[in-house]
């Protein structure tokens, strides 16, 4: 599949299956709550929306900073005709309280950002959100018919023998 057709399939809404809530917190502080995308789920829907072997996800960077542990991925989209790279960063508190480990925290929300680059649940911040694509309905590309310079497709043939 050409990349473009990979980038739409991936800009088409996430089905509310893979949709989870987490609480938010300011200063220790439940404040509501956000929409997000478990990252084994991001994982399932690059290998069907990009193919398998169509992506591939690099940590780049790590790096504490004071007391916080930040993560920097890469994330490539391989198309038949070429590839997309996109970068992000995610960050954990070193003496983080949530489930999981700062590093594997950080690399979550570095995919997810990375995913949201290429428009994969990037309709999750939207107010008014699209119908969702479920898993196994992306798009196809349409059919072209490549000819040979010089000639001419069968519709154009006879189209032309109907004027003689």
């Amino acid at each position: 599949m050409l990349l473009n057709e990979i980038l739409e399939n991936l800009r088409q809404p996430i089905a509310p299956q893979f949709i989870s809530q987490k609480k938010t917190y300011k200063n220790k502080k439940p404040t509501g709550s956000v929409d997000f995308v478990a990252w084994y789920d991001l994982a399932d829907l690059l290998d069907d929306l990009c193919g398998l072997g169509g992506w591939e996800w690099l940590i780049i960077d790590t790096q504490q900073i004071g007391d916080r542990l930040t993560l920097t991925g890469s994330l490539t989209i391989h198309g038949d005709d070429r590839s997309l790279t996109r970068q992000a960063t995610g960050t954990e508190d070193i003496d983080c309280s949530s489930y999981g480990d700062p590093s594997s925290n950080a690399e979550a929300m570095a995919l997810r950002r990375c995913c949201a680059k290429f428009g994969l649940g990037r309709d999750l911040w939207r107010r008014e959100k699209p119908q969702p694509l479920k898993m196994g309905q992306r798009r196809e590309p349409e059919k072209q018919t490549v000819l040979a310079p010089g000639t001419i497709s069968r519709e154009e043939w006879l189209k032309r023998k109907a004027q003689t």
